[in-house]
């Protein structure tokens, strides 16, 4: 086969292999729409017949009375408890007994000790040392053998 034969047998091929596509597709969408439409005309005639019913009765305006309000309950009276005239219902802080407020109170800073001169840097890990390393720097502390 030459090349001018195999072009125009390739180029059949497409074509025809385009139109039969084309049908297929054509078919398919007459098919749905004809289902769609039997669909429709095959409902069942009572339901149509029930469904325009209830429309209808939807259409109607009612002509009934305003309904009433209802009663409104009425409150027993409850008697109220006699409350004793030395009831204070406002509560206020008790003070703390004597060994409990010393033990919270804070230890005495001697005046000698100056509390800047301990530094910036964990004052408080400062002030537990003794009092010969309080004054050292943080470096000689730490690689002091």
């Amino acid at each position: 086969m030459s090349a001018d034969e195999l072009q125009q047998l390739e180029q059949l091929i497409y074509a025809n292999v385009y139109k039969a596509l084309a049908t297929y597709q054509q078919q398919q969408r007459l098919a749905v729409i004809q289902r769609q439409q039997d669909s429709t005309s095959t409902v069942k005639p009572q339901a149509t017949k029930r469904k325009k019913q209830l429309a209808s009765k939807v259409k109607r305006i009612a002509h009934v009375a305003v309904p009433k309000p209802l009663p409104q309950p009425q409150q027993q009276a409850t008697p109220q408890p006699s409350i004793p005239k030395s009831y204070n219902p406002i509560k206020t802080a008790k003070p703390l007994p004597a060994p409990t407020r010393a033990a919270i109170k804070q230890p005495n800073v001697n005046q000698g000790e100056n509390v800047r001169a301990l530094g910036n840097v964990d004052q408080r890990g400062r002030a537990m040392l003794p009092k010969h390393q309080r004054d050292t720097p943080i470096w000689d502390l730490v690689n002091k053998q």
